[in-house]
């Protein structure tokens, strides 16, 4: 687990509960971001990955994930969400002038959004530049740009539940108390 922001607190709580499996960090002397920090387990990580933000939960099978993953040959596999949005205003189109060229009400958008889970190959990691403060989707961009495969698997908008702000915090508790979670 790469840790940085309140790590104590993190570190304390996986050491304090009682588990079957072991955890070990990688300290991030500085933030480097949601995909810098891999590059501290460089030669430690030498098989397929789940990477995910520490905010978000999906409900899905992550052994069918996998298997999405390995089948299409991915070198990056992102964990999309569906979602569907409604403005609740008119929205206005503008000329270069300032002239109005459209009006639409209450427009509604369908579109992927990114969940913070990824499937990963271990290449990544071994490529990584020591040091670099980058965001994960700037590496996935670099290697799309490259030519390599990176794919999506999408799940519905209810299987994503993302604690980083407080509303979605408390729309995740709603739902992981109706599931008896």
């Amino acid at each position: 687990m790469v840790v940085n922001y309140k790590k104590s607190m993190i570190k304390s709580y996986f050491n304090d509960i009682e588990k079957d499996y072991l955890v070990r960090y990688a300290d991030e002397d500085k933030p480097l971001g949601t995909g810098g920090g891999l590059s501290l387990l460089k030669g430690q990580i030498t098989s397929t990955f789940f990477l995910t933000n520490c905010d978000v939960l999906i409900d899905a099978d992550f052994g069918d994930l996998y298997d999405f993953h390995q089948k299409n040959g991915n070198l990056i596999t992102m964990v999309c969400a569906f979602k569907h949005l409604t403005i609740p205003y008119g929205v206005i189109e503008l000329g270069s002038e300032g002239e109005i060229k459209g009006v639409t009400e209450k427009p509604e958008m369908n579109f992927l959004t990114n969940t913070g889970v990824y499937v990963v190959e271990p290449r990544v990691i071994d490529e990584l530049r020591e040091g670099e403060a980058v965001g994960f989707p700037d590496i996935m961009e670099r290697y799309r740009h490259a030519g390599e495969k990176v794919g999506v698997y999408p799940v519905s908008e209810s299987s994503w539940m993302d604690m980083g702000q407080l509303e979605e915090l408390e729309n995740m508790r709603r739902k992981m108390e109706e599931q008896n979670i």
